[in-house]
């Protein structure tokens, strides 16, 4: 344990930034391409509720994309060299948690209506979570952006 009790957290880097950044290249890709990412996705989503923890914010900045450039001529492998990764778990907390109702946080747009209703977060909250972040990568916009969601 490090004598000062202050903790980091440390992480690959990620050399093509987050979703967010990169969401009018997302929609250039193929549908190969795409339904692969959307699968990294959800299987590191799998890995975590595994666990019996959840994100609590997840959204395109918080999904990495880092392309493993070793084979640029492999056009084959393409869709293996760009790696996805689910990041910022420092909201992520267990499914039994004894959160209050008033504990609302995360990004407006890609959190579930419950959690708006002050219901607490579970896997599902997750879940719907992910579902906004495959709304983007089919439509290339970030959802509800038509609408202002500061409170």
């Amino acid at each position: 344990m490090p004598y000062t009790l202050n903790y980091m957290v440390v992480l690959d880097y990620a050399n093509k930034g987050n979703l967010r950044r990169n969401l009018t290249k997302v929609i250039k890709n193929t549908w190969k391409q795409n339904l692969y990412m959307l699968y990294k996705i959800i299987s590191g989503l799998y890995e975590i509720h595994k666990l019996n923890l959840i994100h609590c914010d997840l959204h395109d900045g918080n999904i990495l994309n880092h392309n493993n450039e070793k084979d640029k001529d492999d056009l084959e492998n393409e869709v293996d060299n760009n790696l996805v990764f689910i990041s910022d778990l420092g909201l992520c907390q267990p499914v039994k948690s004894s959160l209050k109702k008033d504990n609302i946080y995360g990004v407006m747009p890609f959190m579930a209506p419950e959690i708006l209703r002050g219901k607490p977060y579970t896997p599902a909250s997750d879940i719907y979570s992910f579902s906004m972040i495959m709304w983007e990568f089919t439509s290339g916009v970030p959802p509800f952006n038509d609408r202002a969601h500061d409170l």
